[in-house]
């Protein structure tokens, strides 16, 4: 079986990431990879509606289209 070659940057933030948290099981590093992975997917997700609806979150001027955002809240 042949090793995988990885990218020395992203060995780089995987210690990095780890010597940060020290996580000590896999709840703890699950927690960990929330924590640095939520915001990216959030913004993600924001630009991806901004780009599907064709206008920024708050934009209080005319649509063009009836799709408009329904704002989110607390489950």
């Amino acid at each position: 079986m042949t090793k995988i070659k990885r990218d020395p940057k992203s060995v780089n933030l995987a210690n990095k990431i780890i010597e940060e948290y020290q996580p000590t099981s896999v709840e703890e590093m699950q927690s960990a990879l929330k924590d640095i992975f939520g915001p990216m997917f959030e913004a993600m997700l924001k630009g991806e509606m901004n780009h599907h609806l064709g206008y920024e979150s708050n934009d209080k001027t005319e649509k063009d289209s009836t799709n408009r955002r329904n704002g989110y809240g607390k489950k």
